[in-house]
């Protein structure tokens, strides 16, 4: 079967089995934050009252006068007695205390925005939003903060949109081509390997497979990478299905290597689950220049409806050398695709061209998230950086652990050790077969059924939904468990209905 054939039959198996379906299939979370949108909706009836305070027409508003707008705000608040009302008056304290915003201009941003009045300007992000997802985005990395403006942030419809619109303008800008090599740190989520090979881009994958042990890069791990004819390294970390992050002193190596030997080296890393991971630091700390990081805020907040991400990148990045260094035929190709937005093509950022390449370029002026949705990005951004919000994801800490461990217990398995996010379990069912039953059951299996049989049993039988690891090029023996999608009883419900079915091969 194909990749989703795969998904699909194992999705049908457990609904016709006629037991409550246990879905750890997909990585939904099953709680989501309240606090930063009970502000998001504090914030837009203010909004709306403003709005209609700014005309004495009777059939519409008009946009709220920025004059005593934060003071209007904070007063409105005080008759508020909602969790969000404290929270959203603290935001805008921290975003004058601590980021240096003007009250008024800080409010307005936040009213015009969350009522969707005007085109998002400048396209890329609302400015002082843009301050705040580049605070978060160093906070997020293990970055000091930094003057605004060292980190460029472009807002997406989530991040399969931002990996959508990155592997299109690399593309476009004679970057990666037909029969290029890229590289892939393995197992990793599935798009991340069909994308490439689709014949729009007809790349050449390499992949970088992870490692047992604490440590998922082992020694030797980015050698690959010294192979000057790979354009880009695309890598999940903390990875996907393998929930580990990438060591510090390995990130380091990888800085070595980059700085050494291919400062004309681009990585593409995906942060997604780095909220999860308490001291994670990402390769943006490390290589800046090199790195264009893609984040999605759906995992952390329980939003993956709401479709909200970024791409951040520093201002003076190794992509926009390279693009300075392109031929005079590729130079005149960029020329002519972005001559409508500026008749200095060779001075143009590859950011801007990234903004304009997600709307084709001849729609680059209404480019950009819609304004309400980068509202709530960054109050979403806020709860994470202030004080007042940081229960929330020590309590999503806590939860996973809890949750980790019920699963595994019935296994007699550990955790994978080193920095986990937690988000999902990657079991191996081979090694939890040696361990339950011994050498001699475990050959029996290997011998006897296909890898992906398993899954499907605990579908048909259990009304249990797992991933199989061949769909993320792991191992064929691993299951992939997403322990953000079920409570610790439903956990503990999935590792003992995993052991029946190892105990039932085991005993044949």
């Amino acid at each position: 079967m194909s990749t989703f054939e795969l998904q699909s039959a194992i999705g049908a198996a457990a609904l016709d089995s006629g037991k409550p379906v246990l879905n750890a299939g997909r990585g939904q979370p099953n709680w989501l934050s309240t606090v930063p949108r009970d502000g998001a909706f504090l914030l837009g009836r203010f909004a709306v009252h403003e709005a209609l305070a700014a005309t004495t027409h009777p059939a519409w508003g008009m946009t709220p006068d920025i004059g005593g707008i934060a003071d209007r705000l904070l007063a409105h608040l005080a008759d508020e007695d909602a969790a969000g009302a404290t929270f959203l008056g603290a935001a805008v304290d921290f975003g004058a205390s601590v980021l240096g915003f003007d009250r008024d201009a800080w409010v307005h941003e936040l009213c015009r925005g969350v009522l969707g009045d005007g085109y998002p300007s400048p396209n890329r992000m609302l400015p002082l939003m843009e301050q705040v997802m580049e605070r978060y985005t160093t906070e997020v990395n293990g970055i000091a903060p930094c003057p605004p403006g060292t980190y460029q942030v472009f807002a997406t419809e989530g991040g399969a949109a931002a990996m959508a619109y990155i592997f299109r303008s690399l593309q476009e800008n004679h970057v990666i081509g037909h029969g290029d090599k890229v590289a892939i740190a393995t197992p990793v989520f599935t798009p991340y390997l069909q994308i490439p090979t689709l014949e729009d881009f007809g790349l050449d994958v390499v992949e970088l497979q992870a490692t047992d042990g604490d440590d998922r890069t082992g020694d030797g791990f980015f050698d690959p990478l010294l192979d000057p004819d790979i354009k880009v390294f695309f890598v999940i970390n903390p990875g996907n299905p393998d929930s580990r992050a990438i060591p510090p002193d390995r990130i380091h190596q990888l800085h070595d290597l980059v700085a050494n030997h291919r400062p004309d080296l681009l990585i593409v890393a995906d942060t997604v689950y780095a909220t999860f991971v308490p001291g994670f630091r990402g390769m943006l700390a490390d290589m800046p220049k090199n790195v264009i990081c893609v984040h999605s805020l759906s995992k952390n907040f329980g939003a993956t409806g709401s479709r909200l991400g970024f791409i951040a990148m520093h201002a003076d990045h190794a992509i926009d050398r390279l693009l300075a260094s392109h031929d005079e035929a590729k130079q005149r190709s960029h020329a002519l695709r972005y001559s409508s937005m500026t008749s200095d093509v060779t001075s143009l950022r590859y950011m801007a061209r990234l903004v304009a390449d997600s709307r084709e370029v001849a729609l680059h002026n209404i480019a950009g998230l819609a304004t309400p949705d980068q509202v709530q990005m960054a109050l979403f951004a806020l709860s994470y950086l202030m004080p007042e919000g940081r229960n929330f994801i020590g309590a999503v800490h806590l939860e996973l652990a809890a949750r980790e461990a019920a699963l595994l217990e019935p296994l007699g398995l550990n955790p994978p050790g080193g920095q986990e996010s937690m988000y999902y379990a990657l079991i191996d069912l081979r090694a939890a077969m040696l361990l339950g039953h011994g050498l001699e059951a475990a050959a029996h299996m290997v011998d006897s059924l296909a890898p992906t049989e398993i899954a499907l049993r605990l579908a048909s039988r259990h009304g249990i939904v797992v991933l199989p690891g061949e769909l993320f090029d792991a191992d064929s023996w691993d299951v992939r468990v997403s322990l953000a999608s079920l409570t610790v009883d439903e956990l503990a419900t999935v590792g003992e209905a995993i052991a029946a079915e190892l105990a039932s091969i085991a005993a044949v």
